[in-house]
């Protein structure tokens, strides 16, 4: 009971409450006289973005039942009913927890995908294509989930100090996972092709060279199939290095201006941004790790189990979410400031109104309200409002007036 209470009043309650205020912004702010978006999207993307917090005070009232029910029930019962070697119950135990998280997850997604973001022109996949996107999720979790609770969990079981070992293993997946993601993991969902506009092709090389970043090429994703929204983004280490445009990108924008945002990845390379953010990670992991590590007795038996790896594995689980919701602060906070330096950067190549243009244009067309309430930007905002980075960029103006 007392772990389930301090979840509910350190990370549900929170929750809920920045939801709430979140709410009573959108509400007031959508009355106001609109600026950057037309009236009618003003409105539609004010509307967008209150079904969207409705729907996430629904999962945090379902995550406090889930967690609730587990911790007061479900890991006692699931312990009585295992009867297996160690090494397979603690498998067996925590994929259960992982399999009924993510199925329990399942229906708010669906509608989210399938009935809001239809609703607003997002969602292009249909009914077949999320399910597909579900199976391949549902099939490494089970897959790369499974193998990494076993090698956890032979960890617990086999060595002293055992944090240490975890640790390690952690820190070697991470940096796997931002190596293979170009590579090996995006290619599942979506398909990556080399960028056939040779005159753009060109230019993206010669920005690539100016600033000196070698990687793998420029691809278009066809994120058209299953999405509407705007993005680019590079993505993977060393030599694994992608440039990512989404097709949807190249209709929309002008080549200057999708050069400008470019030049504003490359500022999160030049700036060494994804490496201070694996820094982060492992900072926090660390400090996840050690703390489960060293939880005494009492908070395992106030659940009813005893210290083993299946217990420290799922305590780690479910301590993650209000440990990340804390740590979220520090993360945006330095979030946004990498991403005002990229903005001067990518600037700084093309030019401040090529930026801006471009950033405007992803607001419209992502139907994003460009308004929050602050606190609620602390905790869930990793990039500064657009009128910011339009001040910051010393067109303001353009936030007022459209785009020039």
């Amino acid at each position: 009971m007392f772990i389930f209470l301090c979840y509910m009043l350190l990370l549900s309650l929170p929750k809920l409450v920045l939801s709430v205020l979140q709410l009573g912004f959108l509400s007031k702010e959508a009355k106001k006289e609109p600026y950057i978006l037309e009236q009618e999207k003003f409105l539609q993307a004010a509307r967008y973005a209150i079904l969207r917090e409705k729907i996430s005070v629904l999962n945090t009232l379902l995550d406090l039942a889930f967690v609730g029910f587990w911790l007061l029930y479900g890991f006692r019962a699931l312990e009585n009913a295992l009867n297996f070697s160690p090494l397979v119950e603690s498998v067996v135990f925590v994929l259960c927890f992982l399999v009924a998280q993510f199925l329990v997850a399942l229906p708010l997604g669906a509608y989210q995908t399938l009935v809001i973001d239809r609703e607003f022109g997002f969602a292009r996949g249909g009914v077949k294509l999320f399910i597909m996107d579900t199976l391949k999720s549902f099939s490494l979790l089970l897959i790369f989930g499974g193998i990494l609770i076993f090698a956890f969990s032979w960890i617990i079981l086999s060595v002293a100090n055992w944090e240490i070992y975890a640790f390690v293993l952690g820190a070697v997946l991470i940096i796997s996972l931002n190596v293979l993601y170009p590579t090996i993991i995006a290619p599942l969902f979506n398909k990556f092709s080399p960028l056939e506009n040779m005159e753009l092709k060109e230019a993206i090389n010669a920005l690539l060279v100016r600033v000196g970043f070698k990687s793998e090429g420029v691809f278009v994703m066809d994120a058209s199939k299953r999405d509407g929204r705007l993005n680019a983004y590079f993505a993977g280490l060393g030599r694994a290095k992608r440039v990512i445009l989404f097709d949807t990108l190249l209709d929309k924008i002008s080549s200057e201006s999708l050069l400008a945002v470019l030049g504003h990845e490359l500022g999160h390379f030049k700036h060494n941004d994804i490496y201070k953010m694996i820094a982060l990670i492992l900072m926090f992991f660390a400090t996840l790790m050690f703390f489960v590590a060293n939880m005494p007795e009492a908070l395992f038996a106030s659940v009813n189990l005893e210290s083993s790896p299946q217990a420290s594995l799922v305590f780690l689980l479910i301590l993650s979410a209000p440990f990340g919701f804390y740590f979220m602060l520090v993360v945006n906070f330095l979030s946004c400031q990498n991403e005002f330096n990229a903005d001067k950067f990518g600037a700084s190549l093309t030019s401040n109104e090529a930026l801006a243009n471009a950033l405007i244009v992803l607001v419209k067309e992502n139907n994003s309200f460009p308004l929050a309430h602050p606190l609620y930007m602390r905790f869930y905002y990793s990039h500064p409002p657009l009128m910011a980075r339009l001040i910051a960029l010393g067109c303001e103006r353009l936030g007022k007036n459209g785009i020039a």
